[in-house]
């Protein structure tokens, strides 16, 4: 049964974290149906906020709604995976060129920042902290393209990117191959070469798809 000390926040967005905490973490796995009368008795909320928070899980496409069934977690297969790293790949490499364009000195030495830290975290094999500091180094990159239309569809593919690369940080070869990739694409943020980083941030998606896709083959 799951159990949670929910804060300060909107009740809603206390129980969305805490269940999107859960399916990343492994707690709720995929397939896992999640039941409304389990759940909110045992965070004591009532059905209302628990709904609102299945609702958006819903919409981000982490929870499948089924009708006269229930709501479950949803079970990526791999061509969910290779449609989901499609788009944001050529989302990503969109950004990144922006990005290396017209960043400041002030926000390039962030992106540096990011990526010293996801060094130090791997260093010290804190994969939350790896996750943390990668998922603000997309954003960071995302939002300095200065293009708002092209920051919230990478945005609404947030939680399920982060769903995925879950997966792909079980992999100490991957782990060890994207910080190498985050090296070369600062290297281009600091010459300012919006080929070089698109190619590097081409390879860093596709790194962690085959990735996923390969761990999904052999679970399955």
């Amino acid at each position: 049964m799951l159990s949670s000390k929910l804060g300060k926040l909107p009740m809603r967005q206390e129980v969305y974290n805490y269940l999107l905490e859960a399916i990343i973490s492994g707690q709720l796995e995929p397939g896992k149906q999640l039941d409304e009368k389990e759940i909110s008795e045992s965070l004591g909320v009532s059905r209302t906020p628990l709904r609102e928070a299945l609702n958006r899980l819903a919409q981000e496409g982490i929870v499948n709604e089924i009708p006269y069934r229930g709501n479950f977690v949803k079970q990526f297969s791999a061509k969910d995976i290779k449609d989901l790293y499609e788009v944001r790949k050529n989302l990503e490499v969109m950004a990144v060129r922006s990005a290396v364009l017209r960043m400041t000195e002030a926000e390039a030495e962030e992106i540096s920042a990011l990526v010293r830290l996801t060094a130090e975290a791997q260093e010290a094999k804190n994969m939350a902290d790896f996750a943390s500091y990668d998922a603000q180094f997309h954003e960071k990159l995302a939002l300095y393209a200065g293009n708002q239309v092209l920051y919230q569809m990478l945005a609404s593919m947030g939680s399920q990117i982060k769903i995925v690369r879950s997966l792909a940080n079980k992999s100490d070869k991957v782990v060890k191959q994207t910080q190498f990739d985050r090296e070369h694409i600062l290297g281009a943020i600091a010459t300012r070469n919006p080929d070089a980083a698109a190619q590097f941030m081409e390879a860093h998606i596709d790194h962690v798809m085959k990735e996923v896709i390969e761990r999904l083959g052999h679970e399955g």
